[in-house]
């Protein structure tokens, strides 16, 4: 593994831009090499850092990555008592202000973290509790190998990033790569500064967001692709991307390439990446294995995961990592179908599939067809436990604004041309948002507070 982390240039180009500021590869250099003269007689433990949109962020991660001192990375927007769980999740730990100031620091005194730790990050916790997830230099690294070959970096002239860097895939998947890269990185703290930068035709290069971004930003953006054409690379991530949002993406974005992609934390974190120059980008494929991965499906379906990639392991929490890794193949929780090509095509989560009149079904198929409802924006489905048929359909719509709601039996009518009778979902209400995580990923579980009996469609 290199002794230097990140750069391949060292030179007076624009490395970073916040605002008004351009920080330059040299200046970011010269930073990163301050700060490491500043971690002498730190504690021993994890470092503590706030994910700040911030060039101090930045140099700081930098400079404890190069220096071998294992990282924990916190959202500066987790409340009191998420910053507290995860502090006792991490054993032996402190914290550090962006300047490497050591404040906060643990009581126990107890080392858990594996010794080849370079990096912590949490888990959304969309499936259940957050964990802490352990990644080597090498797991990092060979992500962003995997990232920089698969979405064809070297192709863009420079990426805006809204994405927040305590999150693996604007951290790790976005960030490091365009600075290996050598790719200038515009940080943006919103939505509407790039759409501020649309209208005024100054967006260029690749943009990335999870599915639920793209559809706000192409609410803002209306009809036509205008001030769209300098955008190379439109990257997605972090919740299956639909068929009909790939097509609006094509149609909004006609000079640009699009890109689906499926990762997880605990794989550094991209696994699959399909382009929209595949024939395959318009049907439901997810996309084929990053960099040196390799791919398996158990005899229930399940996809598992074995590469360089493959985290150290949960920190803390030794028997949770023995259930999801085994024999060095991660289980990642998602069914999936392999085609002879190597083209995998995700079906839900394990835990998600529905049982309907004993036939297992996936969400993502229901939840494609329910979004094409006119005056749909955004769906889920949720399975309900019944006497007679074992599993009853429930769907949960989000509308357009200022779109009508049809009635029930419009849309049961509307729902026989594209599926099945026994996947066109029983009961239908009306909700203003899907629960989701802050990355984007539907909280299946909280669906079941929306049935409200005033919300009901009938």
């Amino acid at each position: 593994m290199s002794a230097v982390y990140a750069f391949t240039r060292a030179d007076a180009a624009t490395a970073l831009l916040l605002g008004t500021e351009a920080v330059s590869f040299e200046a970011l250099r010269q930073e990163v090499e301050e700060r490491k003269a500043r971690l002498a007689g730190l504690p021993p433990g994890v470092a503590i850092l706030r994910a700040h949109r911030s060039r101090a962020f930045i140099a700081s991660f930098l400079a404890l990555y190069e220096a071998g001192i294992p990282l924990a990375v916190f959202a500066p927007e987790w409340t009191s008592t998420e910053v507290e769980v995860r502090r006792k999740g991490l054993g032996c730990c402190f914290e550090l202000n962006e300047s490497l100031t050591s404040g906060w620091r643990s009581v126990s005194g107890v080392t858990q973290h594996h010794p080849d730790t370079a990096l912590v990050l949490f888990t959304s916790g969309s499936t259940g509790a957050p964990r802490a997830v352990q990644l080597s230099r090498r797991n990092i690294e060979a992500n962003v190998a995997a990232v920089l070959a698969s979405l064809d970096f070297a192709a863009a002239p420079m990426q805006t990033l809204f994405l927040p860097l305590s999150y693996s895939f604007g951290l790790l998947g976005q960030l490091l790569p365009a600075l290996s890269a050598g790719l200038p990185t515009t940080l943006l703290g919103n939505l509407v500064e790039l759409k501020a930068l649309l209208e005024e035709g100054k967006l260029v290069g690749m943009i990335s967001g999870v599915p639920s971004h793209y559809e706000a930003l192409l609410r803002l953006l209306g009809a036509g692709p205008e001030g769209t054409q300098g955008v190379t690379h439109v990257v997605s991530a972090g919740a299956a991307l639909s068929l009909p949002l790939r097509q609006r993406l094509l149609q909004a974005f006609p000079a640009s390439r699009i890109y689906t992609n499926y990762g997880q934390t605990e794989l550094s974190p991209r696994v699959l990446c399909l382009r929209s120059d595949h024939p395959a980008f318009l049907s439901s494929a997810t996309g084929f294995p990053v960099g040196t991965l390799a791919v398996k499906l158990t005899g229930e379906g399940e996809l598992c995961v074995r590469g360089e990639q493959v985290m150290l392991g949960y920190l803390g929490a030794p028997e949770a990592t023995r259930e999801k890794v085994e024999d060095g193949w991660l289980r990642t929780g998602d069914i999936a179908e392999l085609g002879p090509d190597g083209l995998v095509t995700l079906l839900g989560r394990n835990d998600d599939l529905l049982k309907v009149g004993g036939e297992r079904l996936s969400p993502f198929e229901i939840e494609a067809a329910l979004r094409e409802l006119p005056g749909v924006e955004d769906a889920a489905v949720w399975g309900q436990e019944d006497p007679l048929y074992g599993t009853t359909l429930t769907a949960f719509l989000q509308l357009r604004p200022s779109s009508s709601c049809p009635a029930k039996r419009e849309l049961r009518q509307t729902l026989r041309g594209s599926l099945s009778p026994h996947k066109i979902p029983t009961e239908f209400y009306r909700v203003e948002q899907l629960p989701r995580t802050s990355n984007g990923k539907l909280q299946r579980a909280r669906l079941v507070e929306a049935l409200q009996p005033e919300q009901r469609i009938n």
